[in-house]
């Protein structure tokens, strides 16, 4: 049977099927998603075939614009909307009929691509793309007059009527905004629920006994205030308020589609950047310096201190495409433009914004920025910090010489040998390759590097990519900043790269964005939802936010103090707003079900770091020594670091990361997703990390000196709900203990057994789907251990919804 081309076969079938595309205004969402995995694919592997740009249009199909792919080729459309089942165009790029086969032999789809077009399909292939006498966008007045677009104003603070609950201007807005609503705020929590709000809040940890004992006996008035200084103080602030800063950074310690036969998938320095955040947390380093150094570090006089050199770790991290370079100075553009001003910039890479009015030659503007940026090879990344010749030193030395000279002897072999010995050599090398990344990625005495960025020694302007793609250039655009935040006689950059002048551009008083979207963020993290709910899309496509006038007088007041985070916390937190109970009101939740108007606090699930964490802390066990290289925390003995300092594989990460709605490493997040499904109970009651932990707590002295049940099962209350149990749970509890024998303390913890490693090696990473199971079917029945009426009760604590949320 003669081959066929995509278009005749596809239109012949859609035409007898009679199917059309959805007709439903898609959603920001599935948009999103067109935009990001299914326009590239049309663009790079379609169009040369299915566009105007062919010669002769193949089977009379263009995948050009919506239009054209509902009408389809000769004969009808390409695809069934929601069926992708039933779509040849799956078919076809699939590959599992010999006689349809598109792309050619030879160009099938990645495994990944196809997936992306299944999912399309399935979501009823929404499309943005619009037949037009021309692909450029007339913005209106009224695009240019979204809210987040217009200055900043520190409105005046409302008078108000409730004076003794108002403790702050914050308090003002917040009522007056319930007032108008005929609705009063919430009374305010007691003293336990407090501290461990505020205690999770800002280190992700439960407060301490003595923390909790401490609060309650103080009555000053400033007892609370207290708190929450000391918490500031905390090392392990940084380390809790950095990690939400490395989701909108997409850190990974891999890097995603690479060619394996050139390079290898780690990054064996990205931890540097992660210590970075951390110590600028810690440190209060002023958000707008923060932003500048990620940017434009290496165009900074730092003096003598290199180490800042390492936030360009920002733009460094992230996925690597098969080494594209469009497409990963696309994700930098993406990492920097939502990050620091909550807009969706990477949409106007194929044509100008659909929504914002941002054009396509104010991204090629980015883009220009980008391309005239490199990254040093890894041998050539600065050293943040001098090198000793310690013996940990001269054995990493020794050693990578070694697989060094073993390098230059196979490169030099190749010269001239046959094609098959060519092959073999190319799979020693990759395999050196391998040894010398994980040579520096564990080893003590490997020199510590930062990812820097660099600026090329000559730069350019970029031209405009018609319709995206490269091989269609357009005119030159030269390199400056968003006309929407700059206005259209905004200067051209020239300091190099333009880095420097676009860090400048983000971080200027004048900018209405950047101090908007960082607030945002941060009382979207003490409150469950920020004032506007998409914390990464602040263009016209995002919802109002429900309080305007304190957002714009808590960025002011933010710019006005310094661009200081901890002071911006401390504000937040001293608020009658913040210290509300969670107590709910039928009426009100009637009128606000979602709690817009802030009438109570909201009760919020704990993220996986904080559970883990707490687990550890509460057994006993976390060990708080801060930085240092990624740890595997898979693999049995487990890991007692606090779970920042794990490895992140983006292409293997641990199912119950997954599981436990852990922020995706290949796109900027600064809200992640929220779900709640039976595996989180089921990792809850299986694995050997929560059987371990349970094991612990009722190992610690403080329990095991107990005289009387009733104390231990008050005990086991405090140290994982922070209170005192009830007398029915405290009646419950005996009657469990009773009937649970045998009821004898262990002496000691028992230790769970091996689990099986990621990759079987230190560091893991790789393939997807071979991950640690961290489950107690991973291990054998022989080496099962037994577990006490005690460890079982302290577990069943554990497994509660106390334990996993705030209120």
């Amino acid at each position: 049977m003669s081959k066929v081309t995509l278009a005749a076969v596809i239109s012949a079938v859609g035409a007898m099927a009679g199917f059309t595309l959805q007709a439903a205004e898609p959603t920001k969402a599935q948009l999103d998603f067109f935009e990001a995995k299914i326009r590239p694919i049309f663009v790079n592997n379609c169009y040369k075939c299915h566009s105007h740009e062919s010669t002769k249009l193949k089977g009379g199909l263009s995948l050009e614009f919506r239009d054209t792919v509902l009408k389809g080729g000769d004969t009808g459309p390409a695809l069934v909307a929601g069926d992708p089942e039933k779509s040849l165009l799956i078919k076809a790029v699939r590959y599992t009929d010999p006689d349809l086969q598109m792309p050619p032999k030879g160009e099938k789809l990645s495994d990944a691509q196809i997936a992306d077009l299944v999912t399309w399909i399935k979501m009823g292939a929404p499309d943005p793309r619009v037949m037009a006498a021309g692909y450029a966008k007339t913005y209106t007045q009224s695009d240019r007059d979204h809210w987040s677009f217009k200055p900043i104003k520190k409105v005046a603070v409302p008078e108000v009527k409730e004076k003794d609950w108002v403790k702050s201007p914050i308090d003002a807005f917040v009522v007056a905004k319930l007032t108008e609503n005929e609705m009063k705020p919430s009374p305010m929590a007691d003293k336990r629920t407090l501290i461990r709000r505020a205690t999770f809040d800002l280190i992700g940890l439960p407060p301490t006994l003595k923390e909790t004992e401490e609060f309650l006996k103080d009555t000053s008035p400033d007892a609370f205030a207290k708190v929450v200084d000391r918490l500031l103080a905390s090392p392990q602030y940084g380390e809790r308020w950095g990690r939400y800063w490395l989701d909108v950074a997409r850190y990974s310690d891999t890097k995603g589609d690479v060619k394996a036969n050139r390079e290898d998938f780690r990054y064996p320095y990205a931890w540097t950047y992660r210590d970075y955040v951390i110590r600028s947390f810690n440190e209060d380093k002023p958000y707008n310096r923060f932003i500048l150094e990620q940017i434009a570090a290496d165009k900074m006089d730092l003096g003598t201190n290199r180490s800042p050199l390492a936030a360009l770790g920002f733009l460094t991290v992230g996925e690597r495409f098969n080494g594209n370079i469009n497409d990963i100075i696309n994700d930098r553009i993406d990492v920097v433009t939502k990050g620091t001003l909550g807009l969706t910039v990477t949409c106007a890479r194929c044509h100008d914004h659909k929504f914002d009015p941002i054009p396509t030659k104010d991204y090629y503007s980015l883009h220009g920025i980008f391309a005239s940026s490199v990254e040093p090879p890894e041998e050539q990344q600065p050293i943040l910090s001098k090198i000793n010749m310690t013996p940990d030193y001269l054995d990493f030395a020794k050693k990578y010489n070694e697989l060094n000279a073993e390098m230059t002897t196979l490169e030099a072999s190749r010269k001239g040998k046959g094609k098959k010995n060519n092959k073999e050599i190319v799979k020693q090398e990759t395999q050196l390759r391998r040894q010398l990344s994980q040579l520096e990625l564990t080893h003590p005495g490997a020199p510590v590097r930062a990812m820097v960025l660099v600026d090329r020694p000559r730069t350019s302007d970029s031209r405009v990519f018609i319709r995206g793609e490269a091989e269609n250039k357009g005119d030159i655009v030269p390199r400056r900043f968003l006309e929407i935040l700059s206005g259209p006689s905004r200067p051209v950059f020239k300091n190099g790269s333009g880095r420097l002048e676009l860090a400048f551009s983000i971080i200027t008083t004048n900018n209405p964005l950047t101090a908007r979207v960082l607030v945002n963020r941060v009382w979207m993290h003490h409150f469950g939802e920020g004032f506007v709910s998409t914390p990464d899309d602040f263009g016209n496509q995002s919802a109002p936010p429900s309080h305007p006038e304190l957002l714009d007088y808590l960025a002011a007041k933010f710019m006005e103090e310094g661009w200081s985070i901890k002071k911006l916390h401390r504000a937040i937190m001293l608020s009658s707003v913040y210290q509300q109970s969670s107590d709910t009101n039928p009426r009100y939740a009637q009128k606000d079900p979602e709690n817009r108007l802030l009438w109570r606090a909201n009760i919020h699930r704990l993220e996986f770091e904080a559970v883990r964490d707490s687990m550890l802390a509460i057994g006993g066990k976390l060990d708080l020594s801060m930085g240092g290289r990624p740890v595997n925390l898979g693999a049995s003995p487990y890991s007692t670091r606090r779970t920042v300092y794990g490895y992140i594989d983006r292409r293997n990460l641990p199912e119950v990361y997954n599981q436990f709605d852990f922020a995706n490493p290949d796109i900027e997040t600064g809200k992640r997703y929220e779900t709640i499904v039976p595996q989180q109970a089921l990792f809850m009651m299986n694995s050997p990390l929560v059987v371990e932990q349970a094991r612990n707590v009722v190992g610690r002295p403080d329990f095991l000196n107990l005289k009387g049940d009733e104390k231990r099962i008050e005990l086991l209350y405090n140290l994982i709900y922070q209170r005192d149990p009830d007398p029915t749970e405290i009646k419950l509890g005996l009657q469990f203990i009773k009937q649970s024998p045998p009821s004898e303390i262990p002496a000691a913890p028992t230790r769970a057994e091996t689990v099986r490693e990621a990759r079987g090696k230190k560091g893991g990473g790789g393939k997807k789907g071979n991950n640690p199971a961290m489950t107690l079917a991973s291990i054998p029945a022989s080496q099962l251990q037994p577990v006490g009426s005690w460890a079982k009760y302290a577990h069943a604590l554990l497994q509660a919804n106390e334990a996993m949320f705030v209120n």
